[in-house]
């Protein structure tokens, strides 16, 4: 509920888009430094040919496309150029040309999917062709997008339908696919995502998941033991604040 000094007021936090404000000054150099000399200066050929090859078992060269995709949208939002989107449309039409029938787009090999950092991959990859969507509004995109999900959830649901106890950090690397599944859900309408995103949510609070909610005022070291250091990267790791804030983002997704 709202406090009797909010009800009434007008919102004041409207997000803007990225053009409208520029920033001058020492930061404002050095984000047209960032963008010029690491952002779009990108091999991006390097990053999809880890998608051609899928023999991998246990790594995470599929989360660094949409890591560097979604900062170059945001860069190109804020100093939009030609040269620019012609490189992010040859990067977007690149990844997609690596997504296969069935609707896979990664590296990992058929009797490693769902495991390691798989599905955080796909989750990338998601969040990068959904930003791409955003600009472009080209339906191909979202339709890439949405069968990267698709395919996700087949595999789930051909496994034991529980994202939980996928992957490393009690499922928080995994089940951080939270985010694009509420995105898609908000860009196409199909109700599938959104009872997806719900299904994560659900499992979070359950004995094996990472408890997101009823733990989240108890500090991040005191929410589950301390694992032992040959265990520190692994499923029973529950202390990795990068992994755990992309599961709130997601939640604040679903939120919206």
């Amino acid at each position: 509920m709202l406090s009797s000094g909010l009800a009434g007021q007008e919102r004041s936090d409207y997000l803007l888009a990225g053009r409208a404000v520029v920033i001058n000054g020492f930061v404002g150099e050095r984000l047209r430094l960032s963008a010029e000399n690491r952002v779009f200066a990108q091999d991006v050929a390097r990053l999809v040919e880890p998608f051609r090859h899928r023999d991998e078992e246990r790594c995470w060269q599929t989360e660094f496309w949409g890591k560097w995709f979604t900062s170059a949208v945001l860069a190109y939002k804020y100093h939009p150029s030609d040269s620019a989107m012609i490189m992010l449309d040859k990067a977007v039409s690149d990844l997609m040309e690596t997504q296969t029938s069935d609707g896979y787009i990664g590296n990992y090999k058929p009797s490693k999917l769902l495991e390691q950092w798989d599905i955080w991959g796909r989750k990338y990859c998601m969040l990068g062709l959904l930003a791409w969507y955003d600009v472009k509004k080209d339906r191909k995109i979202l339709v890439a997008a949405s069968r990267v999900a698709d395919n996700l959830l087949s595999d789930l649901a051909a496994a034991d339908d529980v994202i939980v106890t996928k992957g490393n950090h009690r499922g928080m690397a995994a089940s951080s696919v939270l985010e694009p599944l509420c995105l898609l859900y908000n860009a196409g309408g199909n109700k599938k995502y959104l009872e997806a995103a719900k299904k994560i949510v659900a499992q979070w609070e359950t004995p094996v998941g990472p408890q997101l909610i009823s733990k989240a005022s108890l500090n991040v070291a005191e929410r589950f033991p301390k694992p032992t250091p040959s265990k520190w990267f692994g499923p029973e790791q529950g202390q990795k604040s990068y992994e755990m804030m992309s599961c709130y983002e997601g939640l604040l997704e679903l939120y919206r």
